[in-house]
């Protein structure tokens, strides 16, 4: 059953969902909110213009011709380009325990009126080159605090009605799009880094936080690597990733205690410290922050799955 509210004739549906969807219209976007009641595969999601998945409960594995299938969980987010299509696993579905997620489909115009902007107030430095959308590929990222409320602030808009409900959809909707290319600037970066390490300081800045997640990481001592001031190595990282430096180091941490805690030979607290953190409460709370559960949780959960 397909439950529609307001007028969404202008956009193309996703096809051939074996899903609940309630759907919510802006003046550019449309915003929904999909239940699944059953296991079900190789479900086709397709959509015209460029559309964010988020994921809220349960789990879904994609398949795309471009990549190998993975797992898309909770607190992570998929951004899909226009005219792709994806088709979907539902493993975990069950009518007590629905799948659900949520899905804004966006005008590709917008889009490249936000690059646009951006390429205007928070340009790149002159080695990264200007914004630019990919029309080609999918995006898929863990989300940081920042998306997490995003979202909570598209729901409440979307569904809520009062006087101000279009203008805060239309500035909620650029903050995703900023998010967006943030991320998709990031991928891309953490993907080629090695390649661009001569020519780029921020790939020289990741080099070397990746090579030193197990130890106390300044600043001062990223911008010199980068040969900028700490002033100016802090602006174009915050632009180009969307977070600040200790935001990024923070989270590669937390992604590399993730890895590590799937061996059963690796306890919490050898985890933590591996990683560099002196209090182990402070890995804990920040652990719980990005996944949503603790670090002992996580590990039993990867061992009986």
């Amino acid at each position: 059953m397909i439950m529609n509210f307001g007028t969404a004739s202008k956009y193309h549906e996703p096809q051939k969902l074996v899903e609940n969807r309630t759907c919510y219209a802006g003046n550019e976007a449309i915003f929904s909110i999909y239940d699944t009641y059953q296991e079900a595969n190789r479900v086709e999601l397709h959509a015209s213009s460029p559309m964010y998945c988020g994921m809220i409960s349960g789990k879904k594995i994609i398949h795309s011709d471009n990549e190998k299938p993975f797992d898309f969980l909770p607190s992570e987010s998929l951004v899909l380009p226009p005219n792709q299509t994806i088709y979907i696993d539902f493993p975990e579905a069950k009518i007590n325990e629905p799948t659900k997620c949520i899905t804004v489909e966006l005008p590709l115009t917008r889009v490249n009126e936000i690059v646009a902007k951006m390429n205007d107030i928070l340009p790149r430095s002159s080695i990264s080159g200007e914004w630019e959308y990919d029309a080609k590929s999918s995006v898929h990222f863990s989300n940081t605090e920042s998306v997490n409320l995003l979202i909570r602030k598209l729901f409440h808009n979307f569904t809520e009605e009062h006087s101000q409900r279009d203008l805060l959809i239309e500035l909620n909707v650029s903050e995703l799009i900023v998010h967006m290319l943030q991320t998709e600037s990031r991928n891309l970066l953490l993907k080629n880094y090695r390649n661009h390490i001569t020519k780029n300081g921020l790939a020289a800045a990741v080099e070397f936080i990746q090579k030193n997640l197990n130890q106390s990481i300044t600043v001062q001592e990223i911008s010199d690597v980068a040969c900028m001031s700490k002033a100016s190595f802090y602006r174009y990282f915050k632009n180009e990733f969307g977070m600040s430096p200790v935001e990024y180091i923070n989270k590669e941490r937390i992604k590399r205690a993730c890895r590590l805690l799937k061996n059963t030979k690796n306890n919490v607290t050898d985890v933590g410290y591996k990683l560099g953190f002196s209090s182990l409460s402070h890995f804990i709370k920040l652990f719980k922050e990005q996944t949503g559960i603790t670090p002992k949780q996580y590990q039993l959960k990867k061992l009986s799955s």
